[in-house]
Parts: structure tokens; C-alpha cells; sequence
């Protein structure tokens, strides 16, 4: 007598398997996009550096815009092209919130982020070397406005409104 499973019981248990794989996935993924979104904040660090990466690779200078009507920043190429989307999401009741670029207009002396003075623009500009307009922006999470101003050269961080100096 030959002991062994049989081609059809085989069969069976590998087609459970695969149910209960499918079930695990779908479940995790459930939970996992029931986290939420990525706060305002992150999409929008995200676009500034896809826009930095678009300008370098493409060797020409990208823009970086956002369209409050829909909520979205878009990155276009010098011939207005679309190259990224970011989506930003709704916060509370608001329609989409408020994001305002500004441009940092020169300090004189030594320390280039020290000047208080802006204008306010419609998009950001970077360039092929990776460098950028001079820009801040701000955002407004949770109820709360804050204002960021970016270093043109690295497009990091260097003021946080909500950070006391």
C-alpha cells in the first residue's frame, strides 16, 4: 500500500493556502490605508524634492505650483508639461487648506536666511544644479497656520514657525 498525499488533495491545500493569503493581504491592506494619509506637510516635502530631482535629471528648470481649487501641486518643465502630482488632502471642514509660497527676497551682511522681507509667488523654481528660489511656505494643519523657509541649496528645513527660536 502506498502512503502519500494524492495529486487532488495537493491540489486542495495549495488552493487554501493561496485563499488564506489573499484574505491576509487584503486585510493588512484594509488597515493599513485606514492609518490615513501622509500630513500635508510630508506631500509637500516629498514634491519639493521630486521637483528638485525632475530639474537635475531633466537638466532644465521645473516649477513647482499649487492649484488650490483641486488641492494638488503639480511640478511642470519649462514647456508646461506635467511631470508630478501630489495630492493634498482636506483638513476638517476646511475646503483645501491654505499653502502660499513666498519668495525670500536677498539679506545683506552675512547671513543670507536673517531677512524677514517676502513676496508672495505662484510657484517655486528649480533649477538643474539643484538649487531653488529662495522660498518659504506655509501651510495650515490642524486649524493652525505655520510657515517653513527652505535653504535654497539643500531645500532643507532651516526655519520652523512652530519651533521657538
Amino acid at each position: 500500500m502506498r502512503r502519500g498525499f494524492s495529486l487532488i488533495e495537493l491540489l486542495i491545500v495549495i488552493a487554501l493556502i493561496a485563499i488564506l493569503g489573499t484574505l491576509v493581504v487584503v486585510s493588512a491592506e484594509g488597515m493599513l490605508s485606514g492609518l490615513g494619509s501622509d500630513p500635508n506637510e510630508r506631500v509637500f516635502q516629498k514634491a519639493v524634492r521630486e521637483a528638485r530631482f525632475q530639474a537635475a535629471s531633466l537638466k532644465e528648470n521645473a516649477f513647482l505650483v499649487y492649484h488650490g481649487e483641486d488641492g494638488a501641486l503639480r511640478i511642470y518643465d519649462e514647456t508646461g508639461q506635467l511631470l508630478s502630482e501630489f495630492a493634498i488632502s482636506k483638513v476638517g471642514g476646511d475646503d483645501f487648506p491654505l499653502l502660499v509660497f513666498a519668495q525670500i527676497l536677498p539679506a545683506t551682511g552675512l547671513d543670507s536666511f536673517s531677512n524677514e522681507e517676502t513676496v508672495e509667488i505662484k510657484q517655486v523654481v528649480f533649477r538643474p544644479d539643484r538649487s531653488s528660489t529662495p522660498f518659504q511656505v506655509t501651510l495650515r494643519e490642524n486649524g493652525s497656520d505655520f510657515t517653513l523657509r527652505y535653504d535654497p541649496f539643500s531645500a532643507i528645513v532651516v526655519d520652523d514657525s512652530r519651533n521657538p527660536k
